[in-house]
């Protein structure tokens, strides 16, 4: 039989469970996706014309980005912008040749030209000649120039995506096709001479290039300085991602709603967790449910300027697909296996079997992601303000 006090116990250590699990539903942000102040930037992207040439700015840090690291720096003079490479702000391993982040930093040029152009300043863009070296120095590097003049205002449709535009990394509807006629309009938005995209729609096909996919997921996540160099961008709760504005949560991991309030609730994974988390959602649900896989490809994979231009096709290309309904996420493991070997002078066999697949003998692959209709609706990823990445 229970006394009064043992059911007083009870009823306090009742308490006291509830309290810590309250807390930790606060502190991980359940219940909070998409609010407070780091994710501001995605609602007042379009700022004022009080704001001169710094206003396409709030576009362009909405861009693209590898691990949402958002690897930029801008200056601001009488007319012209430069961008910087925050080489800082890098992948480690897993972006050796920081190519990855020069892709990042084209993304946002992309956002920066169609907001300008929206708000009657014309932008020339010219981005730095220059070879990407492995491993190069912190220090931010000027990437690309851009020189702004008054203009009319022209607004392409693809502004209209710039603050819908999310990473979809959660499952997609095999059974539903992407038209020809939709790939066509995708396919006619890389102009560049310098970018050649490829969509591969064959099941063969698909099967193979995802066999690659998640082989290369394998060799990243055996690899202990790439699968350090990753979970280091992971941000677990609310107070981190208030901190730091940036990286990957659990929001944008394309969970159900019961698995992220489950993962927010349990204790952080260690990084060995997190890796076969990955290479399961990869194998198991990200390749096997998408109907279009696609890879873009330069002439030299290490070409600064090339990495810039694909970067500029990738943002134009998820902008639009966002406004056609369709759901995009980069997978580009392959090619980080490639600049991975190449660094560590081991063989590679990612490159070739990307090329084969894409039917594009003389070009060299820089990203591969996947296209279709998401099951639910992608999140927000937190974004820094504008005036953290100004510089003077």
């Amino acid at each position: 039989m229970r006394t009064r006090r043992s059911v007083l116990m009870l009823g306090a250590g009742g308490a006291a469970i509830a309290a810590g699990l309250a807390y930790r539903a606060w502190d991980r942000g359940l219940g909070s996706a998409g609010g407070g102040e780091a994710y501001a930037p995605w609602s007042d992207w379009e700022g004022a014309a009080g704001d001169g040439i710094k206003r396409p700015l709030r576009a362009a840090i909405l861009a693209a980005n590898p691990h949402n690291t958002q690897p930029w720096l801008f200056r601001i003079a009488e007319n012209e912008i430069t961008m910087f490479a925050d080489r800082a702000r890098n992948l480690g391993a897993f972006d050796p040749f920081r190519r990855e982040m020069h892709l990042g930093l084209g993304a946002a040029v992309e956002n920066l030209v169609l907001a300008a152009r929206a708000f009657g300043l014309a932008a020339q863009v010219t981005p730095t000649a220059d070879r990407l070296l492995p491993s190069p120095p912190d220090a931010p590097i000027s990437a690309v120039h851009i020189a702004l003049s008054p203009a009319p205002p022209a607004r392409d449709a693809l502004v209209g995506a710039i603050a819908a535009r999310h990473t979809s990394r959660g499952a997609y509807r095999a059974d539903q096709a992407i038209g020809s006629e939709t790939l066509q309009r995708l396919d006619g938005l890389v102009t560049s001479e310098a970018v050649h995209v490829a969509f591969i729609r064959d099941r063969e096909a698909r099967r193979e290039l995802g066999a690659l996919i998640v082989e290369a997921t394998e060799r990243i996540i055996a690899d202990p300085q790439m699968s350090a160099d990753s979970a280091r961008w992971f941000r677990a709760g609310r107070r981190d991602i208030a901190a730091h504005r940036d990286g990957v949560t659990v929001d944008t991991a394309g969970l159900s709603p019961l698995m992220t309030a489950a993962a927010k609730l349990l204790p952080d994974p260690d990084a060995a967790t997190a890796d076969q988390y990955w290479l399961a959602t990869t194998r198991d649900n990200q390749v096997p449910t998408a109907p279009v896989l696609g890879v873009l490809l330069v002439r030299d994979r290490l070409d600064m300027r090339a990495a810039i231009e694909a970067g500029r096709a990738w943002q134009r290309l998820h902008l639009a697909a966002t406004l056609e309904g369709l759901a995009a996420q980069p997978l580009n493991q392959p090619v980080e296996c490639v600049d991975r070997n190449a660094v560590m002078g081991k063989p590679d066999m990612f490159e070739a079997g990307l090329i084969k697949l894409a039917g594009a003998t003389g070009w060299e692959p820089t990203f591969v992601f996947r296209l279709g209709f998401a099951d639910r609706a992608a999140g927000p990823s937190p974004r820094r303000a504008l005036d953290q990445v100004l510089v003077s």
